[in-house]
């Protein structure tokens, strides 16, 4: 049985599976809704981002003040890595929301 809620879950699954992977939605489903409640100026904090393509569209789509975050190291150093020259100002964050490391 898959341990969710174990960080090494995650470590493992990402160290083998690099494909981007969206567990709930992709953007372009939930892009109407999105829309009425969340600006483009809005900031907003992606948790559990994994490697998802999630924050690429919605990036495209003019949201250009996203964070990510994801418990997993591994994959955290994936996505900076792939996003690094096209999505310079979109971070990445290796954090695990039950601990936000963020000022107020």
């Amino acid at each position: 049985m898959a341990q969710y809620g174990k960080t090494e879950y995650w470590e493992e699954r990402y160290a083998k599976d690099k494909e981007p992977f969206d567990w709930y939605q992709r953007y372009n489903t939930l892009k109407d809704i999105i829309t009425q409640y969340i600006q483009p100026s809005f900031q907003i904090l992606v948790v559990g981002c994994g490697n998802s393509k999630f924050s690429e569209e919605m990036f495209e789509d003019g949201y250009q003040h996203i964070t990510n975050i994801d418990i997993s190291f591994t994959v955290i150093k994936q996505m900076q890595e792939a996003y690094k020259e096209k999505y310079p100002g979109m971070p990445y964050k290796q954090m695990d929301v039950r601990s936000l490391q963020f000022e107020d």
